[in-house]
């Protein structure tokens, strides 16, 4: 039996109990559409960013040929190419070929090869590299044009403001709780006094289940086969991507 994702009219009952708010007409001292909403979306891009759980994966991307740096929309000012990615990507996360790429840092790729941007283009790929949540580059250059698979972390409400309380929360039940925490705290911490305090409190465990949270999904994400079978079995290494 299939269930509808939960959207954001199930989390605002409770920041607006956390915010000691009324839920049956609406909030009085808070903005509905201007502040809570804003804060609960913005709760769910902090649990995507530090955990990586909204993701577009195994997509087939086209690089051009003689070219280092890619763009998700636009081209940067030295150059490049844009590429077609899926809506909504906040940044890369792997990247195959179809065997998995190394993901390297671009001052890491910098001092271990400098002027690693002259080495004669390649059909093989050796490394990559995040532009911030603008693109990503490559090393070497592909001397043809070649299709690679990658993943992306996506925007978990990929719609412009004003927010409405039918978006989905595209998250597993352990962190839906964790999103009206850190919408009630982030509000709560525009007042002064104890209020500011007791926030900083709740902020400090949104930011540890958010670690928690994030040790188990790079469990899920490293669990390729494992080594043995029954009681003995061990989850194999695997090459950080």
């Amino acid at each position: 039996m299939s269930t509808s994702p939960i959207t954001l009219n199930s989390l605002v009952p409770d920041v607006l109990s956390r915010l000691e708010e009324n839920e049956e007409n609406g909030p009085i001292f808070y903005s509905l559409v201007n502040e809570v909403l804003p804060e609960l979306v913005d709760a769910m891009f902090e649990a995507s960013l530090l955990t990586g759980i909204v993701q577009a994966t195994n997509v087939r991307v086209t690089l051009p040929a003689f070219q280092n740096y890619f763009s998700y929309s636009g081209t940067f000012t030295e150059g490049g190419a844009s590429i077609t990615v899926p809506a909504g990507v906040v940044a890369g996360l792997r990247l195959k070929a179809p065997y998995p790429i190394r993901k390297v840092s671009l001052k890491g790729l910098s001092d271990v090869i400098p002027g690693w941007q002259n080495t004669a283009p390649s059909q093989q790929l050796r490394a990559w590299f995040p532009l911030g949540t603008s693109g990503f580059g490559i090393f070497p250059a592909l001397s043809v044009e070649s299709d690679v698979v990658m993943d992306f972390i996506v925007s978990p409400a990929p719609v412009p403001r004003p927010y409405n309380v039918n978006i989905p929360v595209p998250f597993p039940e352990q962190y839906t709780d964790a999103f009206s925490m850190l919408a009630a705290t982030l509000l709560r911490s525009k007042e002064l006094g104890n209020e500011l305090a007791e926030a900083q409190i709740i902020l400090n465990q949104f930011l540890e289940k958010m670690r928690e949270l994030s040790v188990y999904q790079n469990r899920l994400d490293s669990l390729v086969y494992t080594q043995s079978s029954g009681s003995q079995a061990q989850t194999s290494m695997r090459t950080i991507l």
